[in-house]
């Protein structure tokens, strides 16, 4: 009977023992063979829902990223770099394990293929602090002379697209364990698709005019917001002319036919709501302005039902992909009585844009 007694009392006494040996040898670094690890682990992930199907497409968009951690005091203490494959895993995180002391930080970053160093669309300032941290868009090559300010210069190229992410100051605790971060990212550049279409069913030549849209918004800070600059004019990259021939059962009400129209895209920066974007279309022959108007009081125009109870700013965050579409007479002047965006059919009346 001894001996049954006194087996809860040394059982007891090993699993104190056990306990006082694995406290003693996470806070002494006395690790053994068979123990885990206690220090703590610090992971950092990306999500890109800021979007209007509210899903997350880091996966599918960013390929590369540029993340800083900065310290309480504004200072930029780690950059990690990284590109390729490896973002478009399920999981993809950054590990911070070896590299941060607990504290607290705050973590920014610029991603996208337009942050990738050497890019031909944007640049990152090399930065000591987080105030520091400002990405420009580079000008063309013949007007590359200014590139920390791009003031006043032509973009008539397609830009790369870019990403934007800044958290507030979080803890990153000296508990044992796996400690998980997210960086949340917006979306920064736009594209922009302008059909013109005759509506006398004549081909429309979209060489024969000079699309553009003109931005003060080359300039961002480490926070997203724009930098004050001239503004920068950026040029259809792409022109296509095109026809689609539609034909109906005898007896229909509809006349067969074809509809000819040119299709300019354009990719540009992030668009804000109290700026006046001018969208404007000009005859190369002789200079006549087609169109001018405010693409950013359009946009707004077709938010629709569902994406009304958004903040106009929050919208134009959150839309990247424009679609405008202008008709002609057959002097090529716009009638300027109605325009389709986005699929939505606006009216104007008696309303200047």
């Amino acid at each position: 009977m001894k001996i049954f007694t006194h087996i809860p009392a040394v059982a007891r006494a090993l699993f104190a023992g056990a306990a006082v040996l694995s406290a003693a040898s996470c806070s002494n670094s006395f690790i053994f063979d068979y123990e885990g690890d206690c220090d703590p682990k610090y992971r950092v992930k990306f999500r890109y829902d800021h979007n209007l199907k509210f899903a997350d497409a880091f996966a599918h968009e960013v390929d590369h990223i540029t993340l800083n951690v900065i310290d309480s005091e504004g200072r930029i203490v780690h950059t990690h770099i990284e590109s390729g494959d490896a973002l478009a895993q399920d999981g993809f995180e950054v590990v911070l394990d070896d590299v941060l002391e607990p504290g607290n930080y705050r973590l920014q970053a610029w991603c996208g293929a337009g942050a990738k160093p050497g890019s031909t669309s944007f640049t990152v300032h090399e930065a000591e602090k987080l105030e520091d941290l400002k990405c420009t868009l580079l000008p063309d090559d013949a007007s590359r002379a200014d590139v920390a300010g791009a003031d006043g210069t032509h973009v008539e190229r397609g830009i790369e697209h870019l990403y934007h992410g800044l958290t507030e100051e979080l803890e990153f605790p000296d508990d044992e364990g796996v400690h998980s971060f997210t960086v949340p990212l917006m979306k920064n550049t736009n594209t922009v698709k302008v059909v013109l279409q005759q509506l006398s069913g004549l081909p429309v030549d979209g060489n024969l005019f000079d699309f553009t849209i003109t931005s003060a918004n080359a300039r961002m800070d480490h926070d997203n917001s724009l930098i004050a600059s001239d503004p920068v004019v950026y040029h259809a990259w792409d022109i296509q002319n095109g026809y689609a021939s539609i034909d109906h059962d005898s007896g229909s009400a509809i006349a067969t036919g074809s509809y000819n129209a040119t299709v300019a895209e354009f990719t540009i920066a992030r668009l804000m709501e109290d700026e006046d974007v001018r969208l404007e279309a000009r005859r190369r022959d002789n200079g006549q302005l087609v169109f001018s108007v405010n693409m950013v009081e359009l946009a707004l125009m077709v938010k629709g039902s569902a994406n009304r109870p958004l903040p106009d700013q929050e919208y134009l965050d959150r839309q990247d992909d424009y679609n405008f579409v202008f008709f002609l007479d057959a002097q090529y002047r716009w009638i300027d009585s109605f325009i389709f965006i986005n699929s939505w059919k606006v009216v104007f009346q008696n309303t200047e844009v």
